[in-house]
């Protein structure tokens, strides 16, 4: 029997939390999170982040036209996706990946001189994204018992591996509203 590999999930943004216990009028939880993985409870050992929108947001972001606005010739087929995922023709699909920005060493630099090759010819080594939106179906608000599910279930079709997923350094609801008690006063 083989050992599945552990994550951690961090939610850094306070809103999140304040929706989650509720600490102010009308504050719900939301239909949106963003969320870090991490190798190690501390967060310091990154993994991967994600955007995790589901129906109820998606919804929403067709009817506002964001994420992919109208005019984008990606429209159709972001709408294309949107369509199979609410008629349950698939469980999730990914929006959008981001990509690190290629900064090269100078061993890359000067790879030309050794090579001839001339340097417009010169490719920069492919990298894997570092971030990704994920659309999902799913009609319950993003809560961390939703999110950690939606995390190991994707695990496999996204990364390759099976691993558990634990929420990591997850605010008390007094924490919680310390915090927006706080910000609600430097707001007035």
């Amino acid at each position: 029997m083989g050992c599945k590999s552990k994550k951690y999930l961090h939610i850094h943004d306070w809103n999140y939390w304040w929706g989650y216990f509720r600490c102010g009028k009308g504050w719900e939880p939301f239909h949106a999170a963003e969320f870090s993985l991490t190798e190690d409870e501390a967060g310091e050992a990154s993994f991967f982040y994600f955007d995790f929108y589901n129906l109820p947001a998606l919804h929403q972001t067709i009817r506002d036209g964001e994420f992919v606005e109208p005019d984008s010739p990606d429209h159709p087929s972001f709408l294309e996706q949107a369509e199979r995922l609410k008629n349950g023709e698939q469980d999730w699909f990914v929006g959008a990946l981001y990509y690190p920005h290629f900064s090269p060493e100078m061993h890359f630099c000067n790879a030309y001189v050794r090579s001839g090759v001339p340097l417009t010819q010169l490719v920069s080594p492919s990298v894997p994204p570092y971030y990704g939106v994920i659309f999902l179906r799913e009609e319950n608000p993003l809560t961390p018992e939703v999110l950690t599910h939606w995390v190991e279930t994707l695990s496999r079709p996204l990364f390759g591996q099976q691993f558990s997923c634990t929420l990591a350094q997850v605010p008390s609801r007094q924490e919680a509203m310390e915090q927006f008690e706080k910000e609600m006063r430097l707001m007035r």
